[in-house]
Parts: C-alpha cells; sequence; structure tokens
C-alpha cells in the first residue's frame, strides 16, 4: 500500500467516524431532551444520577445505532473521499501519471471492507450479548416488559402467556400454560404459577419451563401419553409443587415478534428457523432477516462501487451536480430495495428473490457505470 492510499485510507476513517459522531450526537441530543422525563423518573433523582442514566443508556444505544446507520455512513464516507479529491484537485496528478481511478478506489474499498468487519461483529456478537440491557426502557435499571404476548408451540400446541416478562431473570409473572385437549391431557387445564422460569437445552434435558408453586398439582393432572413426556413433576422434592413444562417457546416469541430478531445472531436466527415449534409468521420474519444480513456486506460494497464513477462522472456539469445525481441514484435504488423486500413480506414473491433481487439489480448498475468514470 502507497502513501497515497494510506493517505486516501485515513481520509475514509476520519470521515465515517465524524459522520457517525455527528449522526449520533443529534439523535442522541434530540431523544435525549424529548424524553428527559423518563430519565428523572418519579422519584425526581438528581442531576448526577440522571445524567449517568443518559451515559450509559445512549452508550449501549450506540452499537444498535452503528448496525442501523453503519452501511449508510460508509458510502457516503466514499461519495465524501472522492468529492474532496476532486475538489482539491488531487485526483488530477495522479491521473496524469497513468494511475486508473479505480486504483484509487483499492485502499477506499479496504476502508469500506473494514467497516463492513465491525458492523458484523456488532452484529454477530456484541448486541447478541447486551441483548437484554439494550431492551432496557430509559431510566431503568434492568430490561422489564410489562406486557407479555400470546405464543403457541406448533409442535406440542402447548400456549405460553402471562402478565410481565422479566428478560434479565428469564422469567414470567403470574404464567399461565394451556395445554391442548387430546394430545397432552385428557380434559381441560390451565397451568398457572406465580413465576415461569425459562431453561434452554442441556445435554439430555429439554428446554422449557419451570412452573414455581403451580396450580393444579402434578397428581391432578389427568395426562395423556404424550402429555407425561411434556409436563414433569420435581421428583427432587415430593412435597414440591413445582413442575416443568417442555416447550420451545423461547423468550423472544413472548413479546416484540417483529423487533426481537434484530438482537439475535445469526446462528441463533438459523436455529429458530429450523425449530418446528415457531410459527409460520415468525419463520418468515426470521427468514427475511436472515436474508438481509447475508445481502448487506454485498449490497455495501455494489453501492460503493455505483457511487464512485456516479462522483467521479466522466463528463458533468460540476461536483454538486455529480453529488446530486449519485445521491438521487442511491436513494432509488434503496427504496426500490426496500419494495421488494414489502412484496416478499406480503407473499406476492419469495423472501429469497425479495431479498437478493435488489442485489442483482446493484451489480447491474455498477457494472454498467464502470465505463463512465473519470481517467
Amino acid at each position: 500500500m502507497t502513501t497515497f492510499d494510506r493517505y486516501l485510507l485515513r481520509r475514509f476513517w476520519h470521515v465515517f467516524l465524524i459522520g457517525f459522531g455527528a449522526t449520533y450526537g443529534l439523535f442522541v441530543v434530540f431523544d435525549a431532551f424529548t424524553n428527559a422525563d423518563e430519565f428523572q423518573g418519579k422519584d425526581q433523582r438528581s442531576f448526577g444520577v440522571v445524567l449517568g442514566r443518559m451515559l450509559e443508556y445512549y452508550s449501549l444505544q450506540s452499537f444498535v445505532f452503528l448496525d442501523l446507520i453503519g452501511p449508510t455512513l460508509a458510502v457516503i464516507a466514499v461519495m465524501a473521499v472522492f468529492a474532496l479529491l476532486q475538489r482539491q484537485r488531487e485526483v488530477y496528478p495522479v491521473l496524469s501519471a497513468g494511475v486508473p481511478t479505480y486504483r484509487l478506489a483499492v485502499p477506499v474499498l479496504v476502508g469500506v471492507l473494514s467497516i463492513v468487519f465491525v458492523i458484523t461483529v456488532n452484529q454477530e456478537l456484541l448486541i447478541p450479548r447486551l441483548a437484554d440491557r439494550l431492551q432496557t426502557n430509559r431510566g431503568q435499571a434492568k430490561a422489564t416488559i410489562q406486557r407479555v404476548e400470546i405464543a403457541r408451540d406448533f409442535v406440542s400446541e402447548i400456549t405460553v402467556t402471562g402478565r410481565k416478562l422479566d428478560l434479565p431473570e428469564r422469567k414470567i409473572e403470574n404464567a399461565e400454560f394451556m395445554l391442548p385437549v387430546g394430545s397432552v391431557v385428557n380434559e381441560p387445564i390451565t397451568l398457572r404459577a406465580a413465576q415461569a422460569i425459562h431453561f434452554p437445552a442441556r445435554g439430555e434435558r429439554p428446554a422449557g419451563w419451570l412452573l414455581k408453586n403451580a396450580s393444579p398439582t402434578f397428581d391432578d393432572i389427568n395426562l395423556t401419553d404424550r402429555g407425561r413426556t411434556l409436563v414433569h413433576a420435581d421428583t427432587r422434592n415430593p412435597t414440591s409443587r413445582d413442575l416443568f413444562v417442555v416447550t420451545n417457546v423461547t423468550l423472544d416469541q413472548l413479546h416484540g415478534r417483529g423487533t426481537t430478531s434484530k438482537f439475535l445472531s445469526t446462528a441463533d436466527i438459523l436455529q429458530r428457523i429450523r425449530n418446528p415449534a415457531f410459527g409460520l409468521a415468525s419463520i418468515r420474519g426470521l427468514t427475511e432477516r436472515l436474508h438481509e444480513r447475508l445481502t448487506r456486506p454485498l449490497g455495501i460494497v455494489l453501492f460503493t462501487l455505483i457511487a464512485i464513477p456516479l462522483t467521479m462522472k466522466k463528463e458533468s456539469r460540476g461536483l454538486i451536480a455529480n453529488m446530486a445525481v449519485a445521491t438521487l441514484v442511491m436513494g432509488v435504488l434503496f427504496a426500490a430495495a426496500q419494495a421488494s423486500l414489502g412484496l416478499g413480506r406480503i407473499n406476492v414473491i419469495p423472501l429469497a428473490l425479495a431479498a437478493w433481487v435488489p442485489i442483482v439489480v446493484a451489480g447491474t448498475f455498477a457494472v454498467g457505470l464502470a465505463g463512465r468514470v473519470q481517467t
């Protein structure tokens, strides 16, 4: 890598970091002033406590913000780098020496790939580990969900609901488990417990929920042969009223089904897609998220290759016009990508096709515009 390559790479990172800091700073200022009362709470905390809560909350939200805005900022940074090269007339000596424009794109593409790597690590490792804290409401010390959405296990047909879901503790308060008649029980039964704690599968133990002090007791439940494999009493303590219900209903199925998938790693998404206990609607949402994860890195690179010739057109009316055209084309392609995903969501076209059509279109644009770059 030459000195000029390192210069372009440093400029790309500089523009990206400045852009991220500026956009996130605007978001923090707007959101903090709009929701200042939530950080203060009913107990009228002191300014120092409120400021500490705000710093903790927005520090964590920066990971989600990077995942959301990072790809767009990477493309904007590429456009800014080549626009500055033309504005400061730094590109003309290089082109006069016979160096092609796309040779100048090499260090910028290295920068884009480094951003893609950071976004991927953030998405696959950091966000899943911080998922509970990222879903914490403003001004709260821990994440709690006041409303539990009803979830049904499509294998055992057990329906799970409750009053409140505590994410850090992995438990439901005032839980209710409705057992299907015929397959699990011989007569209608709803298991109720003050608390139900989720346990993931480990070794030979299947995944399920431990119902603390459940009602009715195990002896009062008329289970079928299959039901005895799904509902177990606490054999370690004969006097205990605790029950363990085997079901693949997980925490993320009980709240925010349309948004919680963004806090999952790709491996977790694949595991849930293969889980027969998930309903068709949930699987479609997870499949869409999976294809979005797979296509995003390639989409960032292709949009970069589109931005370069549009910013440095061979024949143009000026730099401002080039930037305007590039921004317009990017906006149209982004709108087309969202429209394609929308058609996939409503089942007009397959989800896989809806996710990959924008990549094919962007690749066609990149190839078609390659010959129009300034040389």
